[in-house]
């Protein structure tokens, strides 16, 4: 589905004027209950009573950063948690599960340290989709929807045989950075992409921690996401480029609840690469949840 963008979000996703003093954000670190973990809460530049909290989850071998052009857009309403998943960023890797539950573990214990009580969206881009779903089976009846970023695409098709991915995360094993990089660049952008944008990001990624890069690549290949979502009561958006099909009706005869916004003419890191496009679409299915208008 793909809805109409009413004229009060068009407005919500534009920068604050410049007189408005944003708040700056509050940067902590959580060092209990498992590896330390960096985040940061970016508190609303008017009340948000009453809305949900915000959690924005990056993808793999990425970090919170890669959320920053939707913050000014999303603070203009709501409160935001961005965090670093273990083994990302500023946070530690300091542990031997890099499954797609233990990633949403993550999630379930930054989201418990800053605010255990309101109600949350989730928001999750590529594995960061996966990331959120976990999050939202352990965060239980808090979570008002998941939205997925460029992900979920293939939720219900058959697994790889086993030699084939053994194969591929080969390549990971004998050079990281160099598979890393190529795979970035070849994969996520349209060809009239921005360079600069581009090769910012695969530099990025390719710099990841080895160790986590691989194992999370395993995790991600074995996590089953059909009686993941199934089992959530709650509507599992995906707001997905068109660089690759999503096949929303596969998905949908598993998962009744998925819904489908595409946006045109974009890559893998839609958010990044064209936010004056992007943010109006968040925003959209983020209003959706809001009870106090």
């Amino acid at each position: 589905m793909r809805g109409l963008i009413t004229p009060l979000l068009l407005l919500l996703s534009l920068p604050l004027a410049a007189e408005t003093v944003m708040p700056k954000p509050i940067l902590r670190t959580l060092d209990t209950g498992g590896p330390a973990l960096r985040y940061a809460i970016h508190e609303p530049a008017t009340a948000a009573t009453n809305r949900p909290l915000v959690v924005l989850i990056h993808g793999w071998s990425c970090d919170a950063s890669y959320w920053e052009a939707q913050l000014p857009a999303l603070r203009s309403r709501y409160r935001v948690i961005t965090l670093d998943l273990a083994g990302h960023g500023g946070s530690a890797a300091d542990r031997n599960d890099w499954s797609m539950r233990a990633f949403g573990e993550d999630v379930r214990r930054v989201v418990d340290a800053v605010d255990p009580q309101s109600p949350l969206l989730l928001v999750g881009h590529s594995m960061g989709g996966p990331v959120a779903i976990e999050a939202a089976r352990q965060l239980g009846q808090r979570v008002r929807a998941v939205i997925g970023v460029d992900t979920f695409s293939t939720v219900g098709l058959p697994r790889p045989p086993a030699a084939e991915t053994a194969a591929r995360i080969a390549f990971f094993e004998r050079d990281f950075a160099g598979t890393t990089r190529m795979f970035v660049t070849r994969t996520f952008f349209r060809p009239d992409a921005d360079p600069a944008l581009r090769e910012r990001i695969a530099a990025d990624m390719a710099a990841g921690d080895p160790r986590v890069g691989i194992a999370a690549v395993q995790g991600l290949n074995d996590w089953d996401g059909v009686p993941a979502m199934a089992e959530l009561p709650v509507p599992i958006i995906a707001i997905n480029a068109d660089l690759a099909p999503t096949d929303a009706e596969r998905i949908r005869r598993s998962v009744p609840r998925f819904e489908l916004v595409v946006m045109a003419r974009s890559g893998h890191f839609l958010m990044m690469e064209d936010p004056a496009r992007f943010n109006p679409l968040l925003l959209e299915q983020l209003e959706r949840f809001v009870t106090d208008r």
